[in-house]
Parts: C-alpha cells; sequence; structure tokens
C-alpha cells in the first residue's frame, strides 16, 4: 500500500485517514461522503492515479460499499483505499476504469485477538447509524461483538441490559483501536451505565447465561406471565406465526395483544425489525411490560389504547397481527391497508361473529392470498393414574394480504 501511496496524484479521505498515510507535500482532499468523493473525482480530471482511504475491512460494515457504488455507476477514474492501504492505479482497458480494493484488518479481528477471546462463534453486527437490537442478540449469545459509533453507546447499552435484567454481563469495551490513545478495557454492564467514551468504540458482549432462540415458532405456554389477561396459546400461536411469514426486518403490529406472547414471538423472530403491541387493559399492559422485560424483545414497543386510533402514528407495518378487535375489524384493516396496500394480515376467531366480520372485510377490501383454518387442540389433564385429553377452544386461523392498490 506504500508504494501506492507513494506513486499517488492525489489522496482522499476523513482528516485522521489522510493524514496517517500521505507523503509530506502531497495534495489531500478532506473527505468522507460517498457522492461527494465521487463528484469531485469527475471534476477533476487532471488526477490519474487517486488513493481514497478509509478504515478497516472493506467488506465489514465499510463505507467502501456505497463508494464502490458510487464510482461504479459513473466509471470514474480512482482508485479505492481502506485500512490506510492503498490500491493500483487507474488503468483503462478496453475504455473501462479498473478500480483495486486492498484490504485492511478489522475491528472485530483486532479487537478479539487484543482481548485475547475467539470469535468464531461470536455473534457480529453494527450499531452504528443504525438500528440494531443488541439487547437481545446478547440475550440468546454467549458472544456479541459490535460497532457503536457514539460517545454514549456503551452507556446506552449498559443501561437497557440492566433494564433487561443483564446488569452481571461483562463488556469489554475499545476505543481509538490501534492508535496511540487506545484503550481497552472490560466492567459489568452494571458498572458502565454512566460512562461516556470515544465514539470510536466497539464492544463485546460475554453472557455466560445466554439462552439460544428455539429453533422454532412455539415457546412453551408456561414460559409466560399469565394472570388473568387472554393468551392465544402455542399451538395456535405456531400456525398464526408461521401464516404471517415474517421477515428479520419486518414492522408487526399485534392488535389486542393481552398478555403479549404473540408480541413476544414475533419481537424475537423479526429481530432486526420493530414490534407494536397494542392493547386497552390496564391488566393486560402490565403483563406485556412483564413478558417483554423477561424476555428481553428491546425491540418490542407497548402502544396503549383501542386499534384503530392507536395505530394512527404508528410506522408503516408490513404484517398485522389480529388477536382482537373489540367490534372494529373492518376499521382497523382499512387503516392498516391505508398505511400499506400489501400488509400481511392474519386474524385470529373464536366466535363465529368475528369470523362474520373478517370474512366480511376480506370480501370489502378485495383482499388476496386468503386461507383459512380451523385449528383445534386437545392436551392432556393427569387424572390419578389416567391421562384425559381436554379440549382446548376452536380458533379460526385467517391469513390474508392486501392487493398493493388504494382503497
Amino acid at each position: 500500500y506504500k508504494r501506492q501511496v507513494q506513486r499517488a496524484d492525489l489522496i482522499i479521505g476523513a482528516r485522521r485517514m489522510a493524514d496517517s498515510i500521505r507523503e509530506p507535500g502531497q495534495p489531500v482532499v478532506y473527505e468522507y461522503r460517498s457522492d461527494v468523493i465521487g463528484a469531485y473525482i469527475k471534476s477533476h480530471p487532471e488526477y490519474e492515479n487517486i488513493v481514497i482511504a478509509l478504515s478497516g475491512d472493506v467488506g465489514f460494515y465499510s463505507g467502501a460499499k456505497k463508494l464502490l457504488d458510487v464510482l461504479n455507476g459513473r466509471k470514474p477514474e480512482g482508485v479505492l483505499a481502506d485500512g490506510f492501504e492503498g490500491q493500483e492505479d487507474s488503468e483503462k482497458e478496453n475504455g473501462c476504469v479498473s478500480i483495486e480494493i486492498i484490504c485492511g484488518i478489522s475491528s472485530v479481528v483486532y479487537f478479539m485477538s487484543q482481548i485475547g477471546l475467539s470469535w468464531d462463534a461470536a455473534k457480529i453486527t453494527s450499531a452504528h447509524g443504525k438500528n440494531c437490537n443488541l439487547v437481545s442478540m446478547i440475550k440468546q449469545n454467549q458472544k456479541v461483538f459490535s460497532i457503536l459509533g457514539t460517545e454514549d453507546g456503551v452507556a446506552r447499552l449498559a443501561s437497557r441490559l440492566v433494564a433487561y435484567g443483564m446488569g452481571d454481563v461483562t463488556l469489554y469495551v475499545g476505543e481509538n483501536l490501534s492508535y496511540e490513545n487506545e484503550k481497552i478495557f472490560h466492567a459489568s454492564a452494571a458498572e458502565l451505565t454512566e460512562y461516556r467514551g470515544d465514539a470510536l468504540s466497539v464492544v463485546t458482549a460475554c453472557n455466560e447465561k445466554a439462552l439460544p432462540l428455539p429453533a422454532v415458532h412455539g415457546i412453551c405456554d408456561e414460559e409466560f406471565l399469565r394472570g388473568k389477561a387472554p393468551m392465544t396459546k402455542e399451538e395456535v400461536r405456531t400456525v398464526s406465526l408461521s401464516k404471517l411469514r415474517l421477515q428479520e426486518d419486518s414492522v408487526c403490529y399485534d392488535v389486542g395483544a393481552g398478555t403479549g406472547s404473540v408480541s413476544v414471538e414475533m419481537a424475537l423472530r423479526a429481530w432486526k425489525g420493530q414490534v407494536y403491541a397494542i392493547e386497552k387493559k390496564e391488566d393486560a399492559l402490565a403483563l406485556l411490560k412483564e413478558n417483554r422485560r423477561k424476555f428481553a424483545t428491546d425491540n418490542l414497543e407497548i402502544v396503549s389504547g383501542t386499534a384503530p386510533e392507536a395505530m394512527v402514528e404508528l410506522p408503516v407495518p408490513t404484517h398485522a397481527f389480529i388477536g382482537g378487535s373489540s367490534g372494529n375489524m373492518n376499521e382497523i384493516i382499512r387503516l392498516l391497508l391505508d398505511k400499506n396496500p400489501k400488509v400481511r394480515i392474519v386474524i385470529n376467531c373464536i366466535t363465529l361473529e368475528t369470523v362474520t366480520e373478517a370474512m366480511n372485510a376480506i370480501r370489502d377490501f378485495s383482499l388476496t392470498d386468503v386461507d383459512i383454518v380451523q385449528l383445534s387442540a386437545a392436551r392432556s389433564k393427569s387424572i390419578g393414574r389416567y391421562h384425559m385429553m381436554m379440549g382446548e377452544n376452536p380458533i379460526y386461523i385467517i391469513s390474508c394480504s392486501g392487493r398493493g392498490e388504494e382503497i
């Protein structure tokens, strides 16, 4: 990389990057925004050999991804460097510009080596400038590595862990990795709730009490705190979630959430997304909060109120589960379709009147991909030395989707 830097007509990068590699007297442009860099190179054809310096590994949450899209989109003359490493100068072959990438050392490789931990079994992610449900990951994995990116990032993570009963989780913190002012230390989450450090930071959370997420839907009913609020039972919940067809980044509504059994399972599966549990009853709201804490579903937001009014200000949903409509089925579905004409909906009906409401709504709004399952389950109950099967209430599970057209 040093040879390529020495040959460069121009160095581009954030100040700390560019100053780390430039030769004395070498022209430099201090810039890190991809679109600005692309525009600058395009407007300065006099530079033939350009090195753009970024940090770390180009394949690990790097700005190189967007920069390459910009450069390749307009066939610039230039070279790209990552991890303080330079590139070959641009070579025109058949009229095309060649861009070579030389990769640096990623923060996860460097940091895990410094703290003496293997990272082959670690969950690796980034919370820098993006939503990331770190709390749930730490709940389910013994080792989690993450890039942070803000001065209070460690404190906010530690505070969330304490709030979910994980104050004993060990946090290894690294700041300004590989620089003279590098700082690496570890402490329990409970000790770091007020910590402020450098924005250029990473963390590895070690949770010896981690509980891996089951590979399938269907958490045991006994795992949930229940009280007197209604709860969607395990068998029905499993089929309903299957019909919902969640993605890991789905935005979900649970309308009439009750104890939150469906909300919790949606939040665990859509771990990159967000779940909104809408509930009007005070006793159920209290149970929702307890179950959210127990399962550390930090991406589950509890909304107090009656649907559809309580849904009006919520973000656009990709999926919705309706476990209770309070007689407002048409209004709820209308609002869902107003927000997202392609929304995926699953409705659980225990009464024939609710089935009628759901079918009328499917007809009125011309919903598609309609599927109806009538599910009856029975569970054994010990009576002396015998086991008797006791039937649960039969449930209608109705699934459907919007046509993608405005209603």
